[in-house]
């Protein structure tokens, strides 16, 4: 592996991460901390590209938040995801606002079901159990149970 010592050599290299998807900067500096000989020359880079807007935290988290509620995860385990990430938990509360949780708990729930509608209890605990390992809070778990038993009726 070859030991980057200069700072455009640092910065095309983040470059290249950052070609491929939005990075956080705590992503970018544990990827590249190994492939540095400086880390405060790394530090710099990472401050001049937030400076130039290349790199941007705002940007990873709404891309991020997307994805992830897109894919069908609940907001405990995206805000839980962003914060490793080093993003902070003011900017998942400003994404955050106006959602519907518990739609989006139903539209997890339908796929997982796949048009079959459980009957027993034990089915019904395993499923609440995969919405809860998605993260998705309790109230809005059984708002889409609630949701889904009056789609049947």
């Amino acid at each position: 592996m070859k030991i980057l010592d200069e700072p455009k050599a640092i910065r095309l290299k983040i470059m290249d991460f950052l070609s491929r998807r939005e990075h956080s900067s705590k992503e970018i500096y544990q990827k590249m901390s190994r492939k540095v000989e400086s880390k405060e020359m790394l530090l710099e880079s990472i401050k001049e590209l937030e400076r130039d807007g290349l790199l941007s935290d705002e940007r990873f988290a709404e891309s991020y938040f997307q994805s992830r509620k897109r894919r069908g995860f609940g907001p405990l385990r995206i805000k839980s995801e962003l914060i490793q990430r080093g993003v902070k938990e003011n900017l998942f509360y400003s994404l955050e606002k106006e959602i519907d949780w518990s739609s989006n708990a139903l539209d997890a729930l339908k796929k997982k079901l796949n048009g079959k509608v459980p009957q027993e209890t034990k089915e019904i605990l395993k499923l609440k159990n995969f919405l809860n390992y998605r993260g998705f809070e309790f109230q809005d778990i059984d708002k889409a149970f609630s949701m889904l038993d009056k789609e049947n009726l």
